[in-house]
């Protein structure tokens, strides 16, 4: 195997293929990227097991083959040669080593046998889903930050994708809060029943896509086919909560507020906030919110007052400042400077629901009350 590719080309492939090699792995050929090259087509492919990333990109190709290139080491080289340019890269089959050439310098590093590394999962009986790029990356990151790290409940740790018809939903929750995407389909409906919770790391990445994606999904995996680039991951096989039970429909207290002054006022008061229990209080009347937080162990305390508009005489509620933050910090669809958010109460103990006070029901953010 023998060809040769522009380093900026390598580096951006490189880019997006090495999340799926793991930091550490007992299993040596994972350490690996698998180099495929038939004719001008250089396919590069991570996997740690759990996500396996492919990506093709266009080379000088003098003699096909496939190879295992030391990812980590393969990348640190790459970087250090500056973006111009290109490199040459050799395989010796008969003492598995790989020979990489520039202008300058000659570098040598071993292989592993090809044949060593994982197949990728076939997919019988896929179910298929195309979705816009703005719409995946707008349920990637309005979702992946409220998804459980807690490995004793798997269905919470990754995002809840629901295929019906015209839409589809997005959904992720830790118990604390929870977060819900709806898209359409656009020109091309979506396929009834499909459903399949992707793991956190996997949306992770989707957040940074470039073109639009076909979604595929069988029973234990989902792949997401993107330009060049395929990211294969397993589902987990879990039956995802009945999130709908927790979204109250009778919250009868309405506050407006500036997305940016309630934020800026959580952030400032929240240094003086206990570091354990991260509570913050919300006093709340007709035009003014105060933010409140105290830690009685350093003595220290903070108040802030914006003005706002709240349809009930006097409320006061009590949250986890970081929980409340990324929630109305993920609220936008975009960079809105003029953003107004709507939370609406029902009781200082019962789910809080927050959405964009202009009415776009596509996007609602839940928080769970603290008792202060």
């Amino acid at each position: 195997m023998k060809f040769t590719v522009a380093l900026p080309d390598l580096q951006r492939a490189l880019q997006k293929v090495l999340p799926a090699i793991p930091a550490k792995s007992t299993i040596p050929v994972l350490e690996h990227l698998l180099a495929e090259l038939n004719g001008s087509e250089l396919t590069f492919t991570a996997t740690d097991q759990e996500i396996t990333i492919s990506l093709t990109t266009t080379v000088v190709g003098e003699r096909d083959g496939s190879l295992l290139i030391p990812a980590r080491q393969f990348n640190d080289l790459i970087k250090e040669l500056g973006s111009s340019g290109s490199i040459e890269v050799a395989a010796n089959d008969r003492n598995q080593t790989i020979s990489l050439r520039t202008p300058t310098g000659s570098y040598e590093m071993k292989s592993l046998d090809a044949e060593e590394f994982p197949s990728i999962p076939p997919f019988p009986e896929a179910q298929l889903a195309s979705l816009r790029k703005e719409d995946i990356m707008r349920m990637a990151n309005k979702t992946v930050f409220a998804v459980s790290t807690e490995e004793y409940r798997p269905s919470m740790t990754g995002v809840f994708f629901q295929f019906k018809g015209d839409t589809v939903t997005a959904v992720a929750t830790d118990g604390f809060r929870l977060s819900r995407v709806i898209v359409g389909a656009g020109d091309s409906p979506f396929p009834d029943g499909l459903e399949a919770i992707v793991p956190s790391r996997t949306v992770d990445l989707l957040r940074r896509i470039e073109s639009d994606v076909t979604m595929e999904v069988s029973r234990t995996h989902a792949r997401f086919s993107i330009g060049s680039m395929t990211i294969t991951t397993r589902v987990i096989d879990e039956k995802y909560p009945p999130y709908q039970n927790v979204i109250p429909a009778d919250n009868d207290k309405t506050l407006i507020v500036h997305q940016r002054e309630v934020l800026s006022a959580i952030k400032r008061v929240s240094l003086f906030a206990n570091t354990n229990t991260k509570h913050v209080r919300f006093g709340i009347e007709p035009t003014t919110l105060s933010v409140h937080s105290e830690d009685e162990d350093s003595g220290s305390k903070g108040t802030e007052n914006i003005p706002c508009e709240f349809s009930a005489s006097e409320f006061e509620v009590g949250f986890n400042y970081r929980y409340l933050e990324e929630a109305i910090k993920n609220i936008s669809a975009e960079d809105d400077p003029d953003l107004n958010v709507k939370m609406t109460f029902s009781s200082a103990v019962r789910a809080v629901l927050i959405t964009p006070a202009a009415g776009d029901d596509s996007l609602l953010m839940l928080v769970m009350p603290v008792k202060i």
